[in-house]
């Protein structure tokens, strides 16, 4: 890493007093491949709050501080949570516009109320009975997915299930017929790319396209299920608009479709990856979760608190605030790194250790905190549980495949192997 100095009069945006790391880039080649080995190179006057002029943020560490803007979001607006880190060159504009891809399209970059009113229709679809009540359909589709690889002795264990299992829970929920599965997923990967990647402008109107008929997908299906409902949450919330239009319009209910179809899988199927490499990239471990299942939900908090699959979120500032020290002026926008809140020193101990009998994992971050907590976080959870719970029962000597590469898709909200390989035999 770069040297991090005391920046004695306002630079490249970062305010007088902060200390500036020209050289943190959390797109760069080094960061995507290890964020962790970039994390423990920093100066320690980097912390709690610097600035990166290579994205324009200050980036926030500490857990104290990163739960404080969690605490008040009328101080720390989430209208920059989905905006894009590079500029969108004027031709992807206009496909993205008239493809009714708006700058606040979902409830993630919402601020209250807007965001209460399509936060109470969308909770229906995760509250603790329906995702109890999704159990067996979890089990079921574990089941038959890992019996697709019956026999192989090696698969990659995204493709097989980290990839497929939430994202066909999610959209089987939402109501999306299983022949779009594939599309839908495509899709998402365009997201990723378009608000937390920096893609080149020769890509943008591809990955604009693809975002515009992402929308119209989603307005066809709300539209298909007022015509013909069936028990998904497309047509719950379609009953909702109908007893009250004003309170969930047609394209609210788009927008809830559209913030659950990614955020509902996507850091499921890294949270399942980050989980089974963490537990088989030391043996020890997983013959300790196959001896003793118990520890499985354990070891999925321990993961999110580790190696969470949401490392980063953003927020801006509303009004002149001081943080951890530093006086950020109104529109200072906040790179909010969950993953080094995750392994702040004075809030866990030994968080450099990877713990599955930690007590106090589940305090991690990587849900957020207050308004804007996850949905789906016990969905989420169950998943991965059940997902680990049944390798370790099909396969208690599964071993990481030696000397594999590991690569990450460039973005810097959602991380997870895209690939991990794994062996079922010593």
């Amino acid at each position: 890493m770069g040297i991090m100095r005391q920046n004695p009069m306002t630079q490249a945006g970062a305010v007088p007093g902060c200390p500036v790391d020209e050289s943190f880039d959390p797109l760069a080649a080094e960061f995507l491949t290890d964020p962790y080995t970039v994390m423990a190179k920093l100066p320690s006057g980097s912390k709690p709050v610097f600035f990166a002029p290579s994205i324009g943020y200050y980036v926030v560490t500490s857990y104290d501080a990163v739960a404080q803007v969690f605490g008040d979001p009328a101080t720390y607006s989430a209208a920059v949570a989905q905006a894009p880190l590079v500029p969108i060159i004027g031709e992807a504009q206009q496909i993205l516009l008239a493809g009714g891809h708006k700058p606040q399209p979902s409830m993630v970059s919402l601020d209250e109320p807007a965001h209460a009113r399509l936060r109470r229709p969308a909770a229906r679809a995760f509250s603790m009975k329906r995702v109890t009540a999704m159990i067996p359909a979890i089990e079921a589709t574990t089941t038959r997915l890992l019996d697709a690889v019956a026999g192989q002795e090696e698969f990659d264990l995204v493709e097989t299930l980290a990839f497929p299992l939430p994202a066909n829970i999610m959209f089987s929920l939402m109501g999306v017929p299983a022949a779009d599965f594939a599309r839908l997923k495509q899709w998402c990967g365009y997201r990723a790319a378009l608000a937390w990647g920096r893609p080149a402008p020769e890509d943008q109107v591809e990955i604009a396209t693809s975002m515009a008929a992402y929308r119209k997908y989603l307005r066809d299906l709300v539209d298909a299920k007022a015509r013909e409902p069936a028990d998904d949450l497309a047509s719950d919330l379609i009953a909702i608009h109908r007893e009250a239009p004003e309170r969930l319009t047609r394209d609210e209910i788009g927008s809830i479709l559209f913030s659950l179809s990614f955020a509902g899988h996507e850091t499921t199927t890294g949270l399942i990856g980050n989980t089974v490499r963490r537990l088989l990239e030391e043996p020890s471990r997983w013959a300790e979760i196959t001896a003793h299942p118990g520890l499985i939900p354990g070891a999925v908090d321990e993961t999110l608190r580790y190696d969470p699959s949401v490392p980063v979120w953003r927020r801006v500032t509303t009004r002149p605030v001081t943080l951890a020290g530093v006086d950020l002026p109104e529109g200072a926008r906040l790179f909010l790194w969950l993953a080094a809140a995750g392994r702040d020193e004075e809030a866990f101990d030994r968080p450099g250790e990877f713990d599955m009998s930690r007590t106090d994992a589940d305090h991690h971050l990587a849900f957020g905190k207050g308004l804007h907590y996850c949905l789906g976080a016990n969905l989420g959870k169950l998943e991965a549980q059940i997902a680990i719970a049944e390798l370790a029962r099909r396969y208690p000597a599964l071993r990481l495949v030696p000397d594999q590469q590991l690569t990450f898709h460039p973005n810097i909200s959602f991380r997870g192997p895209q690939v991990l390989l794994v062996r079922t035999h010593p």
